[in-house]
């Protein structure tokens, strides 16, 4: 399973203007929904839900908002990133500057915890958040994901 079956270059924010959570979850939301892969409000609220439930932030820049959101056909990804550290998760948990935002269908379980374990994969290619914030746009960003996930097995 690779991370490019699921990406979207339409679903990236290549740079937030969002300083906490709920600007996040709006930006990336409103991302998607432009992009058509779901209703805005809808996946904003299941987004949210989840963070409230659970914080999604992974330590060493990384925050992995997700939900399952009902009416989609597949599993989905769409990254940002931000200039500055978000404080994603409340005070113990170290700011994030990459995002991954993942959205499957309801039944879709076993591949969105493949793709979670997959991208926390990814991440720990050194440097690879350095490299993304050069990146000058959308298209730069996923061609830089896709090189660094063919490089794991």
């Amino acid at each position: 399973m690779r991370l490019k079956e699921f990406l979207r270059a339409d679903f990236v924010v290549p740079q937030l203007t969002a300083h906490d959570v709920e600007g996040v979850v709006a930006e990336v939301s409103a991302c998607a929904g432009a992009a058509g892969v779901g209703p805005e409000d809808l996946i904003r609220s299941k987004l949210l839900e989840r963070e409230r439930v659970h914080p999604t932030v992974m330590g060493s820049g990384l925050a992995i908002p997700h939900a399952t959101v009902p009416g989609l056909s597949a599993p989905v990804i769409g990254v940002a990133l931000s200039r500055e550290a978000i404080p994603f998760g409340g005070e113990t948990f170290e700011p994030a500057r990459l995002f991954f935002v993942l959205l499957s269908p309801p039944g879709y379980e076993r591949e969105h915890v493949k793709l979670l374990a997959r991208i926390c994969r990814l991440v720990r290619h050194q440097g690879i958040i350095d490299e993304l914030e050069r990146a000058g746009d959308a298209a730069q960003v996923i061609d830089i994901i896709e090189a660094v996930d063919a490089e794991h097995a």
